[in-house]
């Protein structure tokens, strides 16, 4: 059988096995360790189905998740194994997505790739919220992406009387007990979108469902299933008899804490399947309560210092002060009464925060004669957020003696520092801005997993490294970055992939990534420039990634706070040798080009929506657009982007045509540690990797999809200054 994309998968009629009585002793033996609470909830909860997304055993209901709570799930009910999770938008939408393994069929037979495997995603939108008169109805779809083999779109809708949540709806697709292959004519590449395409009024079973929140941690849920396991993967294919089964399905869902959720049913009468599954929101402050920001009183002989100190010799003691708190690219300058600080924020996820830093240290340190503070946070070496206030504004809302919005109507918050420039150089005695220069070597250690999902010679492949990284800072704006990959483990090269094309920009990835020995990654002079205008610029040349090395450069400017922005982006590389870290590739002696401009905007500032768009010429040559849409709620980012291009020019049948796309969520550094550190882990799942679509990465790119470091963000989290 060739191998294809599985997303909703059906159940076995058989008897309860060995490991079906296995999961119901744990669920039994789990339950019996909590006492049994007297009363129900209140309100319908969004309880997982068998697989990850919110239902009740097969069939879906109309209930989502929270915003911005996540779930993560695995599930099993023989010959299925699901590992998924799901996310909560607006408390109206709910993405899901998860890899599903058969037992019952081999994939790539004699690869040596074991059960049959996927991934697949879906979402479901709330049309109408319930209320005392009106049920909640949501649509969905399943299998929104590849081929569809089990493409599903469904309108259901869920009502809560007292503690009883009846649900109805209507389904096609699989839900309607269809084979979708067999009803769409479409290559297999535009499968899933033929599917969710065709006639809305195409074959349709209606399904139901009732589940009884009898007190707070038991749930009996029962359900009317519409599939006909026959037509799906793992019984049509793997030859298993299900025509006797009935379409009841029934069980318990077990709240085990808070957070850990435990499912039992009985399928048809004859088969035990069972799950669990962690449900948390999401916050920053998530595993490690966060330390207080401790700023050490300098003490009466410092103070008095500062008090005798000169303008020059004050700005020196502030600077060096502010350095000593772990503050970067500090600059600081004084007049007779007024006191402007420039610093770099590699402290805080919270730019407020920083600001709220600043003006601690400096309160702690200079003498009552500077009235008036000018804080200025600094991005690739130029401010993007100025904040003029009274020192005594600034000491009251520290202090909580001042509300925000109080605050915002007597301070001033910039996007760009040019117009606080002035004003502060207007003063009297006003020093220029003097620079305190720290050590200019830093660096880090991380170590990092690469995986390669669904090669034929494995599900997983996987490269570990330890990542070390480290920066020279040469002159003001100028820094000089290496990166080395130290591979203590690879299985990449066991991958069964090679170059679609003849000058492959992509698709020759696991030639450099099957290398086990000591690569350097990156070694790249960058400049960072202030150009008139308040635009920022960038020019960056060497070795860009372990394929690449060449030229770089991009400008962009912010307008509005924030809000909205656009530049411009151009690099010229060729490709490196695969063995020689210091030379290039002699077959492929060509450079290549790519040249973008870069569109920004904050679609929807309150909710953290945000959208970019890059238009131009891609690696391959291939002109075309990359359309990018992403939330961020506390320092946490999902998104997705979709490119479309011309491929007109590739020669390979799997490139022509190609839409590359994918997904992503970025989860805050802080979340595993005991203070709010600025950072971001991102996991990202892309489509197959080939040729069209594709770019460079290069050091400090200015391009942003970032809200965090705007205007607009820090008085949204204005509260965030009292540090203490």
């Amino acid at each position: 059988m060739p191998f294809k994309q599985v997303f909703f998968t059906g159940f076995r009629a058989a008897p309860i096995s060995s490991r079906g009585w296995l999961w119901a002793a744990v669920f039994l033996l789990a339950a019996l360790i909590r006492p049994f609470p007297a009363q129900a909830e209140n309100g319908a909860p969004a309880l997982t189905s068998l697989q990850s997304y919110t239902g009740i055993w097969q069939m879906p209901n109309a209930r989502v998740l929270p915003d911005w709570h996540i779930r993560l799930k695995y599930g099993m009910d023989e010959p299925y194994h699901y590992y998924g999770g799901a996310l909560g938008i607006w408390d109206r939408l709910e993405l899901h997505g998860q890899f599903t393994r058969v037992e019952t069929l081999q994939g790539f037979v004699g690869e040596g790739y074991g059960d049959y495997k996927d991934r697949a995603a879906g979402g479901r939108l709330v049309l109408i919220k319930e209320d005392d008169f009106w049920p909640q109805v949501a649509v969905g779809a399943f299998d929104a992406t590849g081929t569809a083999l089990f493409g599903t779109r469904y309108l259901v809708a869920s009502k809560l009387f007292g503690n009883f949540d009846i649900t109805f709806g209507l389904g096609q697709g699989i839900l309607a007990g269809e084979f979708v292959p067999d009803t769409v004519r479409a290559d297999e590449q535009d499968r899933a979108f033929a599917f969710l395409a065709s006639d809305p009024l195409r074959r349709t079973r209606p399904f139901a469902g009732l589940e009884w929140h009898f007190s707070p941690q038991w749930t009996f849920s029962a359900e009317y299933s519409s599939l006909d396991r026959q037509n799906m993967v793992g019984y049509r294919d793997g030859v298993l008899d299900d025509t006797s089964r009935t379409p009841i399905n029934l069980g318990l869902k077990y709240r085990l804490t808070p957070k850990t959720h435990l499912q039992m049913a009985v399928m048809g009468a004859d088969a035990i399947a069972g799950g669990i599954s962690a449900e948390l929101p999401l916050d920053p402050e998530g595993f490690l309560t966060w330390k207080k920001v401790f700023v050490a009183d300098p003490g009466e002989g410092p103070r008095w210092q500062a008090h005798q100190a000169d303008n020059p010799e004050l700005a020196r003691l502030l600077g060096e002060r502010l350095q000593e708190e772990g503050f970067t690219q500090v600059a600081v300058a004084v007049s007779a009464e007024a006191v402007w600080i420039e610093a770099a924020n590699f402290l805080h996820l919270s730019s407020a925060r920083a600001l709220g830093h600043l003006a601690t240290v400096a309160d702690s340190l200079l003498p009552e004669r500077i009235g008036t503070f000018y804080l200025n946070l600094k991005q690739h070496g130029m401010v993007t957020q100025s904040l003029r206030a009274s020192r005594v504004l600034l000491r009251d809302y520290l202090a909580g003696r001042q509300e925000r919005d109080n605050f915002l109507q007597f301070a001033q918050l910039d996007l760009h520092a040019d117009r606080h420039w002035q004003e502060f150089r207007g003063l009297n005695q006003a020093t220029e801005r003097a620079s305190i220069h720290a050590d200019r070597l830093s660096y880090s250690v991380n170590p990092k997993i690469k995986t390669f999902l669904n090669n034929r010679k494995g599900f997983f492949k996987h490269k570990g490294v330890v990542q070390t990284r480290a920066n020279y800072r040469l002159w003001p704006g100028a820094d000089l970055s290496g990166e080395l990959e130290i591979p203590f483990f690879n299985q990449f090269d066991e991958l069964a992939y090679s170059a679609l094309e003849r000058d492959a920009v992509r698709t020759d990835l696991v030639e450099y990534e099957k290398q086990s020995e000591t690569r350097l990654s990156m070694l790249s002079l960058n400049q960072s420039l202030n150009l008139p205008g308040s635009v920022m610029g960038r020019f960056s040349a060497g070795l860009f990634e372990s394929a690449y090395a060449g030229f770089g450069a991009e400008v962009f400017r912010y307008f509005h706070d924030g809000l909205w922005g656009v530049g411009l982006e151009g690099a010229t590389v060729r490709k490196r040798d695969v063995d020689d870290n210091f030379a290039l590739r002699d077959e492929q002696p060509h450079w290549y080009t790519n040249a973008f401009v870069n569109l920004y905007t904050q679609l929807w500032p309150g909710q953290g929506l945000e959208g970019g768009l890059k238009l131009g010429r891609f690696l391959a040559g291939d002109p075309g657009v990359r359309f990018e849409l992403r939330r961020s709620h506390k320092y946490f980012t999902i998104g997705g982007w979709y490119t479309m291009t011309d491929t007109s020019d590739f020669t390979a049948e799997e490139n022509r045509g190609n839409r590359e796309k994918g997904v992503y969520i970025s989860l805050p550094l802080a979340l595993f540690k005991n203070s709010d550190i600025p950072g971001h882990l991102r996991y990202l799942i892309t489509s197959f990797t080939l040729d069209p679509g594709q770019s460079v990465r290069q050091p400090g790119s200015l391009y942003p999809m970032d809200p965090w470091a705007t205007p607009v963000h820090t008085r949204s989290t204005l509260d965030d200054m009292r540090i203490r």
